[in-house]
């Protein structure tokens, strides 16, 4: 199995374009939002379906998702036939070069704000392969250990339910893909 690589989260530097919401609706704007998608794919993959529409609709200055803003971006995004998995209904999308199941990589918080993602935006498998890296540091863990310290690697200092349920999903992901083994109460690399 290839080591886990460590890396910064980088926001894509999006241009900024005050359109009006009527303007971005009326379809004259989509090439330039398929082209914006497209930048943020390359720069931020993997990268969940809310995060990914609420870099390219900001770039446009638009603050809020409604309903309207929701359906033309799904119905952009599901037209332009992306790489995506879906974990626990949360839509993730992959560069074409990206592997899903052989993904070796989590990225840390950068010095800006906008580095830092709720735990919900960060991947399943981004999480299970900080999981990993922990566990090759310290080898053998318990599980209330080993997701404590994974969560403040990954710049998350409070437990809160979100950062409890994400660090279960990757321990359970993690022991399924076989990235580390759990015997008893104990995670192994």
């Amino acid at each position: 199995m290839a080591a886990v690589k460590e890396s910064i989260y980088t926001v894509t530097d999006l241009p900024f374009t005050s359109c009006g919401l009527q303007t971005f609706l009326e379809g004259s704007m989509d090439d330039e939002i398929r082209h914006r998608i497209r930048s943020v794919i390359k720069k931020e993959a993997p990268i969940t379906e809310w995060l990914l529409i609420k870099r390219v609709i900001n770039s446009f200055d638009i603050w809020k998702a409604g309903s309207n803003v929701r359906t033309l971006m799904i119905s952009i995004l599901s037209d332009m036939g992306l790489r995506t998995t879906i974990e626990n209904d949360t839509v993730v999308f992959w560069r074409r070069t990206q592997d899903p199941k052989t993904y070796n990589e989590y990225r840390l918080f950068g010095k800006d704000d906008l580095s830092c993602r709720d735990v919900t935006n960060v991947p399943v498998p981004e999480i299970t392969n900080a999981m990993a890296a922990v566990l090759k540091k310290n080898g053998s863990m318990e599980y209330e250990e080993l997701s404590r310290a994974t969560a403040e690697l990954l710049g998350y200092s409070r437990m809160g339910s979100n950062v409890k349920e994400a660090m279960r999903q990757a321990a359970e992901y993690g022991t399924a893909i076989r990235k580390f083994r759990r015997r008893g109460t104990k995670y192994t690399s």
